[in-house]
């Protein structure tokens, strides 16, 4: 085992330092000296074109590129409104590029057209304010835009849909006639399990989840998530006792689906169940424990049949696990970790904190994390990271405007990056029999090396580009903005 993990380190080493830019792109229509301060990517995959928007506060800076990287068109603009401050969404269409943005408080929405081949911008402010409805998230698709609401004390779901010239349109769906029970089985509505502010400390509690990455447990903690799925969306709700409510949204004909998925019941001992969910392609991961009890199931969604099941109990070995029970947070910018060695103590914490589990592909099958995550406060050099209560799914850790909740790939970086959680790593076969081995080296592994070597890195960005993670720094000796290609 420790030749196996020498040579995993020997190749993440290798890998990051002969790395290199796969493109490098000179800060030539900055206004002034100051360099960036911010940067994101906006990917366009039906004709895999993709932007870079670098922001040094004065000017937002626009460099298109094709999938040979050839550079398409660029231009500098005043950059967004400022009574706008977080971007949620884009479109896309003939050198076109519509960013979406909202309010901080969730109630204002507006857009800004980037047309690279006129070099112009264009702003609309829509002419709504959410009042009785709670922002929950967006979703984008093409060149459509889709922004999901929950009307107060009910559970009446709402999609705005806008199209790529800045007109759009409203869609309720009434849930009302449904059951729907809380931690307690006590019917209540569906505004209660999305917004309950006495839970969750904030308005909107829904985090985004893209499969693809390697999604941590301080993200899939959350009670409540949405998986971006381009032509679906899936909204997953896991506040109840009973069941894991799968709302299915198809896109653009905007038809939803609802299915409840049973959780496992434990005899009344006076103490609820700690619960939670994770959907990885067609089955659905459900974990629920009690300080002496854990059962983890696979089920197919369809279906609902069980195809995997693991009971354990406090006195009981993790026959299952591959790694250490390990217990890991960040704090003051150092990261600590360390080993438990009893079941009873992993069932301990992971019911005091909140309970979750991820799920990713391996050449023999998958990666399966199991644990509980607890909220930390972090604050990176330069004041431009905030990584504050990532359990509340809400966009609150911003650089500048551009937030996680549009980027949600730089979101499960950096939570992965920054966390704090107690957790177990297990590897199954196709079949979800355990096979023992090192867990392998994830692709965020490799960029979080990566960037240990520029820890004072300015203006970064993460995104997905095709099949490979593309991660972007700011080279301050150059003056230009770089762009390097990571993978699996």
């Amino acid at each position: 085992m420790k030749i196996k993990l020498l040579f995993f380190s020997f190749l993440v080493s290798f890998q990051v330092f002969s790395q290199k830019p796969f493109l490098s792109i000179p800060n030539d229509l900055k206004t002034r000296s100051k360099s960036p301060g911010d940067a994101f990517a906006v990917v366009e995959n039906e004709n895999n074109t993709f932007a870079i928007f670098l922001d040094d506060n004065k000017t937002l800076n626009g460099y298109l590129y094709s999938e040979n990287l050839e550079p398409l068109g660029k231009f500098s603009s005043d950059g967004l409104p400022k009574f706008y401050n977080e971007i949620i969404g884009s479109t896309h269409r003939n050198g076109q590029i519509r960013l979406f943005v909202k309010n901080q408080n969730n109630k204002n929405f507006g857009s800004v057209l980037f047309d690279f081949n006129r070099k112009a911008t264009l702003e609309t402010e829509y002419n709504f304010k959410l009042k009785n409805e709670t922002y929950l998230q967006s979703h984008s698709f093409r060149d459509k835009f889709y922004i999901l609401t929950v009307s107060r004390n009910s559970s009446l779901l709402n999609i705005y849909v806008f199209d790529h010239d800045g007109k759009f349109d409203k869609k309720s769906f009434d849930f009302n006639d449904k059951y729907f029970g809380d931690r307690k089985n006590k019917q209540v509505d569906l505004d209660f399990l999305l917004t309950n502010r006495e839970q969750f400390k904030t308005e909107g509690s829904v985090v985004k989840i893209e499969e693809s990455n390697p999604n941590n447990i301080s993200i899939t903690s959350n009670l409540n998530k949405i998986y971006d799925r381009n032509n679906s969306f899936l909204l997953t709700i896991d506040g109840g006792l009973l069941y894991t409510y799968i709302l299915e949204f198809n896109v653009p004909e905007l038809t939803v689906n609802l299915k409840t998925i049973e959780k496992e019941q434990f005899p009344f001992e006076g103490f609820l169940p700690e619960s939670n969910s994770y959907i990885f392609k067609d089955n659905i991961y459900q974990i629920s424990a009690l300080s002496d009890t854990l059962i983890f199931t696979v089920k197919n969604i369809d279906t609902k049949q069980e195809i995997k099941r693991i009971e354990l109990s406090k006195d009981e070995e993790i026959t299952f696990k591959n790694s250490p029970i390990i217990q890991e947070g960040t704090s003051f910018g150092a990261k600590k970790r360390r080993e438990l060695d009893k079941t009873s103590q992993f069932l301990r914490k992971i019911t005091t904190e909140d309970i979750g589990l991820a799920v990713i592909s391996t050449k023999n099958g998958y990666q399966i994390t199991m644990g509980g995550n607890m909220e930390i406060s972090n604050s990176g050099g330069g004041g431009a990271m905030v990584m504050t209560g990532l359990n509340t799914g809400m966009a609150i850790a911003t650089v500048g405007a551009f937030t996680f909740s549009f980027n949600p790939v730089f979101y499960s970086f950096y939570s992965y990056k920054f966390n704090k959680s107690t957790r177990i790593e297990c590897l199954f076969d196709k079949n979800f029999e355990h096979i023992p081995g090192v867990t392998p080296h994830n692709v965020f592994d490799t960029i979080e090396a990566f960037t240990l070597k520029n820890p004072k890195a300015k203006a970064e960005t993460i995104f997905k580009l095709q099949n490979s993670f593309i991660y972007g720094k700011y080279n301050d000796e150059a003056d230009i903005y770089e762009l390097f290609k990571f993978s699996d």
